[in-house]
């Protein structure tokens, strides 16, 4: 959300290229403000088409349709786990609880659909997500501690009860129906294609429209751009935040049983990779870390990058260390670019 100043009566608006003497603009300034007007996720996409090319210049077979059918596959699953994160980015806090409760989620969804039935399994593994949110929410808006303490901490207390809770450290046996809907494949044009990428896109369009033409939607903006502004526009602040990381701990849970569905298995430490992962989608796609800017789209985007990074690092079998070491460089070179373009 961007707000606007009216300009005094006689004056020009800074940078709109017109001085005191009604000069034209000049053409390094007229470009400057075209570039500024491309949407972040824009260039986001711009990136990934040079690494798609890339790609194809260094191992041909990957410069084909099936190899960004791979990839998109790649950051779908990347996406889903990274839509919690945005809204939390949103609304000027962080979630670093994503990984375990992607864990807890999925172990507890595979556990409870043995003795409940899919169903229930599934509405409960859901619920625990959104209370786990709900509960991160109000610590940060009621006892006031910061999200990243916070949702630290409580990542590590529910790997706990992961632990404690999961004897088995592997379960593999998963319901038909939800590999069914996940990583099952339809026909396209020729194509074999995972439900898991429709489904990515579906929760993209739904999530975007929630916070594009809701007023809980924008009102999430207002928050994380500035606080101080909501509570004297008289916005319900504490509401507003613990309901965003309900949803957030919602989409975290529901990124786990996807998860569980496409790879067919869950253990203790496989949300473990979302960690850094999730964080570096939503800030390559386009959000600020700092709070009141960011969409799904841009996200998805920024997945699709990471997934071709991810890519280019199997290629040259570097390895997940290598993996995690170029996307904390990315984290930190978009926030160094946010924090200087702040000032």
């Amino acid at each position: 959300m961007t707000a606007t100043i009216e300009s005094a009566p006689g004056s020009s608006a800074p940078g709109s290229g017109e001085g005191l003497g009604g000069e034209s603009p000049t053409p390094s300034r007229l470009s400057k403000n075209v570039l500024s007007r491309v949407p972040r996720a824009g260039w986001s996409m711009l990136i990934f088409v040079l690494l798609f090319v890339v790609g194809g210049i260094i191992k041909p077979n990957l410069f084909t349709v099936e190899g960004l059918i791979s990839t998109a596959t790649f950051a779908a699953i990347l996406a889903i786990a990274s839509y919690g994160q945005t809204i939390a980015v949103i609304q000027g806090g962080i979630d670093l609880s994503v990984p375990n409760t992607i864990a807890f989620s999925a172990l507890g969804f595979l556990t409870w659909a043995g003795s409940l039935g899919t169903i229930p399994a599934l509405l409960l593994a859901l619920a625990f997500g959104a209370i786990i949110g709900m509960v991160n929410g109000l610590i940060v808006a009621k006892l006031g501690l910061t999200p990243i303490v916070t949702t630290i901490a409580m990542n590590g207390l529910l790997f706990g009860v992961v632990l404690l809770n999961f004897s088995l450290s592997e379960l593999t046996v998963v319901p038909a129906g939800l590999k069914a809907i996940t990583s099952a494949k339809f026909e396209l044009l020729g194509y074999q294609i995972a439900w898991v990428l429709p489904i990515a896109l579906l929760l993209m369009v739904l999530l975007q429209m929630l916070l594009s033409y809701t007023g809980w939607g924008r009102s999430l903006f207002l928050v994380g751009t500035s606080e101080h502004t909501a509570r004297l526009a008289g916005q319900p602040v504490a509401r507003i935040r613990i309901a965003g990381y309900a949803l957030s701990g919602l989409l975290s849970a529901s990124a786990g049983i996807i998860i569980v569905g496409y790879y067919s298995q869950a253990e203790a430490n496989m949300g473990a990779q979302y960690l850094l992962g999730s964080v570096a989608a939503v800030v390559v796609g386009g959000a600020s870390i700092f709070g009141g800017r960011g969409s799904m789209i841009g996200t998805f985007v920024g997945a699709l990058v990471l997934g071709q990074v991810a890519t280019l690092v199997a290629v040259f079998n570097l390895g997940a260390t290598v993996q995690n070491l170029i996307y904390g460089v990315i984290i930190l070179a978009v926030v160094a670019a946010y924090g200087r373009e702040k000032e």
